[in-house]
């Protein structure tokens, strides 16, 4: 509700929102009504709007000014505006990103948790949300593994459980200063966060060692020994990896045993970015190919992708969190209550936190680990159906997939590489610009393959058909 200030004398304060004047339970109806269409409708909406920067930019222009339009009409202006133009990332034939498509119980929670607005950053400030992630942190503390002593919090995404496990490391090798010869391992397959977390973390890019991948992308243990042990003679530094469980290219995992056996070896500090293939813990039949991951410093994984629970909401998890206190520790803050258990704000990077632990904790308590796990594993199985269909039509297929993407190439007739390559990528651009699918391309082993990824709770074995149905027009399309 708007106030006019007009004619208030000057220096008189502005008349304050009166809640009884708005028409809440009118607005909540309509917001119950726009999150029923937007699951109930998911497959009457494209899965990509086709629409322009400059037509978004010109529709929404002059929209926002001193006078408000009240609830009703601003929602009306979502169902109207924002919604058509929106991407359809829970649509059954959304097989792009690692974006999920959530449990209903998460947008609900959400609603619930900003209405809250409680900071999590301190147990004064959100008491129910603070022993909620306790719970939530022990639970994923059991999943992964790690011993106890353990601890972890929620952060607002991978990236930043990446940079808060690099810090963890950097600061229990050299304190809060990197030395020039210090050195961090990764894979050439890792999360480009990885290195932007690096250059924040304090690390020129030189020291950030991307070792070349083998197979499907996974990480050589015996290389990475081999380059530490040359940088060693070198005069330099190893004092971290950063291992991948499940890559975002081609959803690779690397060999977490052995490599945690090198760390071990040579005293560097393991990090596992398991932030999308952590979801495959839940699997008894994948769990071996985690083994290992129990042996690290530090673990991330984001709830926000294959657990299903809406962005963003990632959690670190660590062996070591009194690195975190020693880092971020400090005196100053003194206005907050404190009781003398650990808080999150003088041990993790953010200070004020949104309470995105209530949102998973919900979300888990409506629905279960079961319905997750239940949905992991058909996305899993769907994937491996969509490789054998795009092989017996002549695609090339990556072999060896474990986890929920699958990369394949169209026939090029014989064309050269670069022809083969611009191939792909016109097959993804004509499919995904008819707005009836999306996914996108991946470079692997020098070549552009196209990458499908479905984190998907509403994806049947039609829409695998469909999928495929659309991916050979558009390459006869091409031909034509």
């Amino acid at each position: 509700m708007s106030s006019d200030t007009n004619n208030m004398p000057e220096g008189s304060p502005p008349t304050p929102l009166t809640l009884a004047d708005e028409p809440l339970e009118r607005a909540a109806a309509l917001a119950a009504r726009l999150y029923v269409e937007i699951y109930r409708g998911l497959e009457r909406r494209p899965v990509s709007p086709r629409t322009t920067r400059m037509e978004l930019r010109r529709l929404l222009a002059g929209r926002l000014g001193d006078e408000g339009v009240g609830l009703e009409a601003a929602l009306e202006d979502f169902e109207r505006l924002i919604l058509p133009h929106s991407m359809g990332i829970p649509h059954p034939l959304y097989l792009g990103l690692v974006n999920s498509s959530p449990l209903p119980a998460g947008p609900l929670a959400d609603l619930l948790v900003s209405a809250l607005n409680n900071n999590a950053g301190a147990f004064s400030q959100g008491p129910a949300a603070w022993v909620c992630e306790r719970e939530l942190v022990e639970a994923f503390l059991n999943l992964v593994g790690l011993p106890k002593g353990s601890d972890g919090m929620v952060l607002p995404g991978g990236t930043f459980a990446n940079l808060q496990g690099l810090v963890l490391a950097r600061t229990q090798a050299f304190g809060a200063r990197v030395p020039p010869s210090a050195r961090l391992y990764t894979s050439e397959a890792a999360h480009f966060s990885v290195t932007r977390s690096a250059r924040v973390v304090g690390f020129d890019d030189e020291q950030v060692v991307a070792l070349p991948v083998q197979g499907r992308g996974e990480l050589d243990p015996g290389r990475l020994a081999d380059e530490v042990r040359r940088d060693q003679a070198r005069g330099r530094r190893p004092f971290a990896l950063v291992a991948t469980a499940g890559t975002t290219g081609t959803g690779a995992i690397d060999p977490l045993e052995e490599l945690a056996r090198v760390c071990r070896g040579e005293a560097l500090w393991m990090h596992v970015d398991a932030c999308y293939g952590g979801s495959a813990l839940l699997l008894p039949e994948l769990a071996h190919r985690f083994a290992g991951i129990e042996h690290a410093d530090s673990v991330a994984v984001d709830p926000h992708k294959w657990f299903f629970v809406p962005i963003a909401a990632a959690i670190l998890l660590t062996a070591h969190p009194q690195w975190g206190e020693q880092a971020f520790g400090t005196e100053a803050g003194s206005y907050i209550p404190q009781d003398g258990e650990r808080e999150a704000w003088l041990w993790g990077l953010p200070t004020s936190r949104r309470a995105s632990s209530l949102t998973v904790w919900l979300t888990l308590r409506a629905h279960g680990w079961d319905a997750i796990r239940g949905a992991v594993r058909r996305d899993i199985a769907l994937v491996r159906a969509l490789e054998e269909s795009l092989r017996a039509r002549g695609f090339e297929v990556l072999p060896d997939g474990e986890l929920s993407v699958a990369c394949a190439r169209a026939p090029s007739g014989g064309r050269g590489a670069q022809a083969a390559d611009d191939l792909q990528s016109r097959i993804a651009a004509r499919v995904s610009s008819s707005g009836q699918a999306w996914f996108s391309t991946a470079r692997h082993a020098g070549r552009t393959w196209l990458r499908f990824n479905l984190l998907n709770l509403h994806t049947r074995e039609e829409h695998v058909d469909r999928l495929v149905e659309l991916v050979l027009a558009a390459a006869r399309d091409d031909a034509g």
